[in-house]
């Protein structure tokens, strides 16, 4: 198990670098309903890690479910938002974290994507 978390490190870390120094390209924007959304997506999947890993009791879909009813009254599926793509990652011990990001493409010859890490200014 911890090579195979190894080798996923290894190779999530090396989606993550930027060749060059080259700054990573700015991600378009999207609607506030759909950024609101994805905000409380992120939250609820991180706090929904943080109960797995034992550090929360107890995950409230409250805000999650308060977005979604925003998207529906202004009639905007949620499967138009752009959501990160969200992982788990094992740590020493048996601990848990997570990260959240985007894959886009690169662009260049070198690699085919480059990763972007979900920031709350990347919404």
């Amino acid at each position: 198990m911890r090579c195979l978390a190894s080798v996923l490190s290894l190779c999530l870390s090396a989606c993550a670098s930027q060749p060059g120094g080259v700054a990573p390209p700015e991600l378009p924007r999207q609607s506030p309903l759909c950024e609101q959304y994805v905000a409380a997506w992120v939250g609820h999947f991180k706090a929904n890690v943080a109960r797995l890993d034992g550090v929360q009791r107890e995950v409230s879909g409250t805000e999650l479910d308060r977005s979604r009813q925003a998207l529906e009254l202004a009639d905007i599926d949620e499967r138009s938002c752009r959501r990160p793509l969200c992982i788990i990652q094992p740590q020493a011990g048996g601990r848990l974290d997570s990260y959240c990001g985007y894959r886009v493409a690169n662009g260049t010859t070198e690699a085919l994507y480059r990763w972007i890490p979900w920031t709350p200014h990347h919404r």
